[in-house]
């Protein structure tokens, strides 16, 4: 079995589709996915192979300057003058927006360690945020 037929299986499984179609769809190009799914479930898994307990925030909100939602939450191991909780939001794609971030940044930012999108770019640094390519996972 190949590493990707993991994922898209237990991905695909609670849909109801038989593993039959879903390699048939996958071999035919014509497998609907979701990308961001499936790349938060890879780094989900370095992240975890890398020793880390994993979490998520979430606040639902009818008012949208309060909803947000945060890929995950990790502890980093070296405590600075600041805490060690540092947010991940994970990006499949080339085009995307950090607004959940942005909230919990200018909400809870005394309390968080580097923040950190994950993305298929280059690593750049653009205070506060860390933009890391999918490859320097383990390395958090």
């Amino acid at each position: 079995m190949s590493i990707l037929a993991v994922p898209i299986s237990l991905a695909f499984d609670e849909n109801g589709l038989l593993q039959n179609d879903i390699y048939t769809k996958l071999l035919m190009d014509k497998l609907e996915i979701n990308q961001g799914m499936i790349v938060e479930n890879i780094v989900a898994q370095m992240l975890q192979t890398a020793g880390h307990q994993l979490y998520f925030y979430s606040k639902a909100s009818n008012d949208s300057n309060e909803r947000m939602e945060i890929d995950f939450l990790i502890r980093k191991n070296k405590t600075t003058s600041r805490h060690n909780i540092s947010p991940i939001e994970v990006k499949s794609g080339m085009r995307y927006t950090t607004t959940s971030l942005n909230k919990l940044i200018k909400k809870f930012s005394p309390y968080l360690s580097t923040p950190y999108i994950i993305h298929s770019g280059d690593l750049s640094i653009e205070e506060p945020i860390c933009y890391l390519p999918y490859y320097m996972v383990p390395l958090l």
